[in-house]
């Protein structure tokens, strides 16, 4: 609990905010920025988790610091992080530093609002109705809709939602607990971001084995879906179904399957 003295505050005093923000700024561009790019500098200053517990002082506590401890509290958080503008910076997802973007950031950090309805955010909302509909162009589409995500995971969940919902678009009136046992097939190599979905939206997972590979092809559903029955019924031949598999394709073999598959995930 915090004492009920209240904590130091700047509010009303706009040269202070200034100063504070002006200073912050200029540890940004000196360190993040400047530093944080330079091939001389380290990517970072790598810690083991006790030692850099010790070396910034996490605790919590009910009363403020000082204007100069504030400052070297963010020198500190940027010494010990990692550049991810540095030059030397490697990732799947991201890497490098763009000066117009971290300035279009600055903005929405400044006006901290929501998306979610015009009138919180009329020109935010405007934004994304366009780059929205340039997305959409660049797939070849002239009208729909779309949603920006956070990342990887809950994109992968928003793709399964909309698969279940392409093949039971009736599922919102009836309920989940009407609609038959659904399955996603995917391979033992799918990234983790597939894992925990099934069990969000009530699906049955199973991982199929492959070659040493990263996609997943027809014949190699068939031990999981009954490859004597497929084959049987002249449903399924190597000859005939080469090539990655598609939601399309899978489509048509639906009907012959006791457990309905959602389009798969290669």
């Amino acid at each position: 609990m915090a004492d009920s003295e209240a904590l130091p505050s700047l509010a009303g005093d706009p040269v202070a905010v200034e100063a504070l923000l002006r200073a912050v700024f200029g540890v940004v561009v000196d360190e993040a920025i400047q530093k944080g790019t330079s091939a001389s500098q380290k990517v970072c200053e790598w810690k083991e988790p006790e030692e850099l517990k010790q070396l910034l002082d996490l605790e919590l506590r009910s009363q403020g610091e000082s204007q100069e401890q504030i400052l070297e509290r963010c020198r500190a958080v940027i010494r010990y992080s990692v550049k991810t503008g540095h030059p030397r910076f490697f990732n799947q997802l991201f890497s490098g530093l763009d000066p117009h973007a971290l300035a279009g950031r600055i903005i929405t950090e400044s006006l901290n609002t929501s998306q979610y309805t015009y009138e919180i955010a009329p020109v935010f909302v405007l934004m994304e109705e366009e780059v929205l509909r340039k997305l959409r162009a660049l797939v070849g589409w002239s009208s729909g809709d779309g949603i920006f995500c956070p990342g990887g995971s809950i994109s992968n969940m928003y793709a399964v939602n909309l698969a279940r919902y392409q093949r039971y678009p009736d599922c919102k009136q009836r309920g989940l607990r009407t609609l038959p046992p659904l399955a996603l097939f995917t391979s033992k190599e799918v990234g983790k971001t597939h894992r925990p979905n099934p069990g969000l939206l009530i699906l049955i997972s199973s991982h199929v084995t492959t070659p040493s590979r990263r996609e997943l092809r027809f014949w190699d559903l068939a031990p999981t879906v009954s490859e004597s029955r497929l084959m049987r019924e002249g449903k399924w031949s190597p000859r005939i179904w080469r090539g990655r598999l598609v939601w399309l394709r899978l489509r048509v073999l639906c009907r012959s399957w006791s457990v309905p598959p959602l389009a798969p995930l290669c």
